[in-house]
């Protein structure tokens, strides 16, 4: 019988679990505000729920960091683990690398000053408008979860993320 080694356990997938769950929660929320409110059109729930999904991308991205740290006992070379994922379509960039640029472009999208170019690389890469004047249609977060999911369902995209 062939034991597991403890490094490739995952102990980490439980509490993002519940994590996702509350995460996805919060945006049954807005869409019940949306089914119940005529005022509260589709850009309205846009507005309200990106920080929403943009929490769920640094989730996943402090998900992969931490799990790379785990397996490999250090973050070295994290930019070449991250091109270990799938490849979104027709792009020269796997899922992973989408997931940690957009995680990046929520942390840092208000800050004054340009995103890091490592950031700016992977959102041009998608060709996505990412300078402060993008509208709610067109941002990178709502973009990539188009590319990422076929109904922005967290719990699918977390199961990616840990594959």
């Amino acid at each position: 019988m062939e034991k597991t080694h403890w490094r490739r356990h995952d102990f980490r997938i439980e509490s993002y679990n519940v994590l996702i769950e509350g995460i996805e929660n919060s945006i049954l929320e807005l869409r019940d505000k949306f089914d119940k409110n005529e005022w509260y059109d589709g850009i309205w729930i846009l507005e309200e729920s990106e920080p929403i999904y943009g929490l769920a991308f640094v989730a996943f991205q402090n998900y992969i960091n931490s799990s790379i740290y785990d397996r490999f006992d250090s973050s070295e070379n994290r930019l070449e683990k991250y091109k270990l994922g799938e490849y979104v379509d027709d792009f020269q960039r796997t899922n992973i690398e989408l997931i940690i640029g957009t995680a990046n472009y929520f942390k840092h999208k208000d800050e004054n000053g340009e995103i890091h170019k490592g950031t700016q690389n992977i959102l041009n890469d998608f060709e996505y408008r990412f300078d402060k004047d993008v509208n709610i249609e067109d941002s990178p977060i709502f973009k990539s979860l188009d590319l990422l999911t076929e109904r922005w369902e967290l719990k699918k995209l977390l199961n990616k993320v840990t594959e």
